[in-house]
Parts: C-alpha cells; structure tokens; sequence
C-alpha cells in the first residue's frame, strides 16, 4: 500500500472524479466534465519520483528509436500529399486535407504502439536492465506505469508537431480553413492511443513483441467496429433471429462491454465541418478510466511474472 500523501490525495480525487464522471453520464454534462477533469488531476497527483524517472528516459529512448523516425517522415510525407491531393479535388480541397491529415497523425500512434510500445518491456527484460531496476527497490508497478508514461509523451509530443504541420498545411492551401476543431480532433486522439498504448503495455507483459503488435492492432481494428458490433445485436433482437438471439445476444453483449469504444474519440468529420462541432469531454473521462482499468490489469500481471 502506498503511503506517500500526494498518492493518497490523488486516489480520492480519482475516486471523486470518477464518481462525479459517472453521475454525469445520465444527469449533467457540467459532472461529467468536472469528473473528468478531477480524474486527470489524481492521475497527475498518483504518479511518483521513480515513475516519473522511467518516464523520461523511456521518451529520451523513443526519440532516438529509428522506427519512430521512418513512421514520422512517412506521415508528413502523407500530410503532404494530403495538400496535393486536395487541390485536385474540385470544392473538397478542405475536407480532403483534414480527413487525410487527422488520420495520418492517428495512424501514427498506431504504428508508433505498435513498433516501439510493444518492445518497451521485451527490451528491458532482453537487455537484463530490469533486473538492476528492480534491485534498486523501484515496484514493478511503477516500472510498467513508468514505460506508459514514457511512450505516451513521445506520442503528445509528436501528436503537436505533426498538428501544428497539418495547421500550416491549411494555411498556406487556398480555400483551406484552419479552424479549433482540429487542435480538438488531435487532442481526442491522444486519448485514443492512450487506450492503445496501456494495451500495448498490457501485451507486451507477458507475450513476445510480434504477438503483442498483432493484439494490439486487433484491438485498434475491433474498437472502431464496435458500433457495428452494437448494429448487429440490434438486428438479432429482431423476431425472426430469436433463436439466434437466444444464444448469441449475451456473449455479443459482454464483448461490445469489454472492447473500448474507439469511435468516441473520432472528430474528424467535425474538424472538417466544424458547425457541427459539439465539445465534449466524455471521451477524456472514458479513455482516462479504460486505460486506467487496462494499466491496472497490466500491473498485476508484470508483478507476477518471474524473470528467472
């Protein structure tokens, strides 16, 4: 149990921002959004010195990862063809640039788990540095919190820069519009390839880095088709599926409960027609307590794996 007062406080207020987050889903979008940000808060106030640490020299590793730069200047690369792309498509230059660049910036995270978030762990375990790491009195919790933080930083990061390219891309291109729903689409995405790196993290603690990429991928893929998950229950309450509905319905049931709802952080169709804009910060509370959920599962597992 930890004692440290920072780590108390931030677990009530988690616990509060969670209650208050929950509240909100059926009464008041003003609890939701304060439980949300009472959520990001302890979150902040949860995360220790040694976390920190391995944060940091986790993000120092990823940015002088190779792969990070070949996913990196492919999707500029793509951004900018998502400018020559648009001036060839009659009246679409706009909606075509922010489309083709919000999903660039997207799959980028989903390259960047995939490629260097599954090695994280594999690494330390293949170089044997985990066992001075924890010789040195550092938790496993912290060690694994750490690895996420590290790589969630090099996405934030990398996430801006390629934003603020996109923004200058819209500047420069004639009928273009830059408007705040794209700082608002990619700021969603964060939260995105936050559930997909805490998976990532999750895999990669008791599997090898290939099959932890191929889950992990499975899991991007399986969360966006959720919702055709939920369509397709729908269709087996029908009369004429009772049979089928019989059997089928409550497993579907469990598993569209189980899958993250990866489409809730899609703002690309409104960063493209922003009068549809409708700020919301649910999507921040659902990812920070998914992952949460996915990192404490992750927890479990490192602490009882043996390296011997």
């Amino acid at each position: 149990m930890n004692s440290r007062p920072s780590f108390r406080i931030g677990a009530g207020i988690t616990i509060l921002g969670a209650i208050l987050f929950a509240a909100g889903l059926s009464r008041s979008r003003a609890l939701e959004s304060v439980g949300a940000v009472l959520l990001l808060l302890g979150a902040a106030l949860m995360t220790d010195s040694s976390s920190r640490t391995i944060a940091l020299n986790t993000f120092r590793e990823a940015i002088r990862h190779k792969v990070l730069y070949i996913i990196l200047v492919f999707s500029i690369l793509l951004i900018g063809f998502a400018a020559i792309l648009g001036s060839i498509s009659i009246g679409e230059n706009d909606r075509v640039i922010k489309h083709v660049g919000l999903t660039t910036i997207n799959l980028f995270g989903i390259f960047l788990a995939m490629f260097v978030g599954v090695n994280l762990v594999y690494e330390e375990m293949e170089r044997r540095t985990i066992y001075t790491i924890i010789a040195h009195g550092v938790p496993r919790r912290d060690f694994v919190i750490g690895k996420f933080l590290g790589l969630l930083l090099t996405i934030v990061f990398n996430f801006v820069l390629m934003g603020a390219i996109l923004a200058g891309v819209l500047l420069i291109t004639p009928e273009a519009t830059l408007h705040g729903a794209i700082a608002y689409a990619v700021f969603l995405s964060m939260f995105e390839m936050m559930i997909i790196i805490g998976f990532a993290i999750l895999f990669s603690s008791f599997s090898t880095p290939v099959i932890s990429a191929v889950l992990t991928l499975a899991v991007y893929i399986a969360g966006h088709l959720s919702d055709d998950l939920l369509d397709y229950i729908k269709i087996l309450g029908h009369e004429a599926y009772a049979f089928h509905s019989n059997l089928m319905t409550p497993l579907l049931k469990g598993i569209y409960f189980l899958l993250p709802h990866l489409e809730e952080f899609n703002a690309k169709s409104q960063a493209a027609d922003p009068e549809t804009l409708q700020l919301t910060l649910f999507p921040v509370g659902y990812g920070l307590l998914y992952t949460a959920l996915v990192l404490f599962l992750a927890c479990v597992i490192f602490s009882r794996r043996d390296f011997r």
